[in-house]
């Protein structure tokens, strides 16, 4: 009889609730746009500048659709690197978790973190970091696998 360890042929997945969420909270945040209205004027003179609605709209929509989309890559990205972390716990993807345990943990990150051998990992550096600057989420509560996937990584390298 043959025991194998608990994790074989698991497959990271992030919660669907937290998926959804993320997306009605984004839902939300357009509707909310939608009914953005610049007012003029005072008091009984007071009326909504159409133009200036318009433009504002457009600016809070291409944020809102800018974050959105830096916050997804950011996810996808982080699950890369964690990925790779778990793959190769050799000294090479130290600087990968130096970089994890950084943006985790609001600490200093030393710039040659970024200079990883692997270019794909710092491509997904790159993302992530546009995704801590731009979400409006805690990217390691939802990233696939949770906080006890980025925890067990950043252990690793301690």
């Amino acid at each position: 009889m043959q025991i194998a360890p608990a994790n074989v042929g698991l497959k990271w997945q992030a919660s669907a609730s937290s998926r959804e969420t993320r997306e009605r909270r984004h839902r939300a945040r357009l509707a909310q746009i939608q009914s953005t209205q610049v007012v003029c004027g005072r008091g009984d003179r007071a009326r909504v500048d159409t133009e200036a609605t318009l433009i504002e709209r457009a600016c809070l929509l291409a944020d809102e659709l800018a974050a959105h989309a830096a916050t997804e890559r950011g996810l996808e990205a982080l699950s890369a690197l964690l990925r790779r972390v778990e793959e190769d716990p050799s000294p090479r993807t130290r600087d990968i978790r130096v970089f994890i345990e950084a943006v985790w943990e609001c600490k200093p990150l030393p710039l040659a973190a970024l200079r990883t051998p692997c270019e794909p990992a710092q491509a997904d550096m790159l993302a992530v970091l546009d995704a801590w600057r731009h979400s409006r989420c805690v990217l390691a509560e939802q990233v696939e696998g949770g906080l006890a996937r980025v925890a067990r990584a950043v252990e690793r390298r301690r």
